[in-house]
């Protein structure tokens, strides 16, 4: 009875070595099946990291040559690459110490390639934030940049700077241009801006006449002088090219045509500077 208590003992015992030992070689092969899925899937997440780090490259040259255009300064190299390094993201999250020496060297690897995207992502966004800022506001001022012949007929009778004062037969310095036309014709206003005087009632033989200011911001202003007609009115919003007024005789002046100045921060400067027209 005890002999046969004894050998049942050993069976059972024999019985769970045997399938604790097929156990743990089971664990074994899941274990090696799924690092060798894992690693697959690390292998095809590295290519497409490199993949993306290549594009990530094509981007920032084209925000380089985005700047060129904005006329902004080239990203410094080292501002590119500002930021790299230190803590690693977790853009691969599982326990590196589970996994073998290559694979957890790849992983790292993976890893700190991403942390560095993200970063150069982050740069491109603001890069671009700045360079739209800059050609807005470019665009802005050309808007309101004086740039073209208030008046297109006619041919300048006297130029910016020094010339004969046909009243006082003396040299004195002349702040503007005189464009020759008929009465009546249109003039234009040279750039968006704001009518900040619109004087239709003058003295007889003084000053501009009737004549228009416009503000056009970023330090500029232009003058329309000697007009027969004024067709616009204090605080009025304008465009380059609106009909401001027409062609005349009135104030100061020998015969008909339109007296034209540009200022720039309150100096006068020579108005044929800007005729693109």
């Amino acid at each position: 009875m005890f002999s046969s208590f004894v050998v049942m003992l050993l069976m059972v015992g024999s019985s769970i070595a045997l399938f604790t030992d097929f156990y743990k070689d089971e664990s074994i092969t899941r274990l090696n099946r799924t690092n060798q899925a894992l690693t697959k899937q690390l292998q095809h997440m590295s290519a497409k990291v490199t993949e993306l780090d290549s594009r990530m490259q094509v981007v920032e040259q084209n925000d380089d040559d985005l700047r060129v255009y904005a006329e902004l300064p080239r990203l410094d190299p080292d501002v590119r690459k500002a930021g790299t390094g230190g803590a690693l993201g977790t853009y691969v999250d599982v326990d590196l110490n589970l996994l073998p020496e290559t694979v957890r060297s790849e992983t790292r690897q993976v890893n700190q390639t991403l942390a560095e995207l993200e970063r150069r992502i982050a740069l491109h966004f603001d890069n671009n934030k700045e360079v739209k800022e800059k050609i807005a506001n470019d665009n802005a001022q050309l808007k309101h940049t004086p740039s073209i012949r208030p008046v297109e007929a006619g041919r300048i009778t006297d130029k910016y700077g020094k010339r004969l004062d046909p009243f006082i037969e003396r040299v004195k310095h002349h702040y503007g241009v005189d464009i020759s036309a008929e009465i009546g014709t249109e003039v234009y206003a040279a750039a968006a801006g704001v009518v900040v005087a619109a004087k239709a009632t003058y003295s007889l033989g003084q000053g501009y006449g009737r004549h228009v200011i416009i503000d056009h911001g970023y330090g500029y202003k232009t003058l329309y002088g000697h007009l027969s007609e004024v067709w616009v009115k204090e605080g009025q919003r304008i465009e380059r090219w609106d009909v401001i007024g027409l062609v005349g005789n009135t104030g100061r002046t020998t015969g008909p045509h339109l007296h034209f100045e540009v200022h720039k921060d309150d100096s006068p400067v020579d108005p044929q500077n800007f005729f693109l027209n």
